[in-house]
């Protein structure tokens, strides 16, 4: 059986000027430019060995214009990454927003079952408690007894 022949691994930069010397000899420079841009974009997301400031230098000993696209790729994805935090962000206050509701509703419906058996700090502890028990409680709230939320927020 034969093994494919494995190439040598190559440092980042390498293959950066090696890419740069490939689409400079292209004809046609918006397809040059586009076709660089797709490169740099899937090194940096296979790559975790690559900076953009190395990266641009790189490129612009290559090629000054290339150094120039590298700098407007990166502001790009810096965006993206920014734009995708942000989303991340208010899905989790979504979420963590969803979870305090129903320790707000759980510790209400409790204290008008159990009144003055719902102490603050059995309160405190609910408003404390993990997402697993505070959905227990709130999937519970008509059956659980006071005994049983203790065992559950000890």
């Amino acid at each position: 059986m034969i093994k494919p022949r494995r190439r040598p691994y190559r440092s980042s930069l390498h293959v950066i000027k090696s890419i740069v010397e490939l689409i400079n000899k292209m004809q046609d420079k918006e397809k040059a430019d586009e076709v660089f841009e797709m490169c740099i974009k899937y090194l940096l997301n296979v790559r975790d060995d690559i900076e953009i400031e190395e990266l641009e230098r790189t490129a612009k000993e290559e090629s000054v214009e290339r150094g120039e696209l590298i700098m407007s790729i990166a502001e790009k994805l810096r965006e993206e990454g920014i734009e995708k935090g942000i989303e991340k962000g208010i899905e989790k206050g979504i979420e963590k927003g969803k979870i305090e509701g129903k320790k707000e509703v759980a510790i209400n419906v409790l204290s008008r079952r159990f009144g003055n058996e719902l102490t603050e700090e059995l309160k405190g502890k609910i408003r404390n408690a993990d997402d697993k028990a505070i959905n227990y409680i709130g999937d519970n709230l008509l059956e659980i007894t006071i005994e049983e939320l203790k065992e559950i927020l000890k």
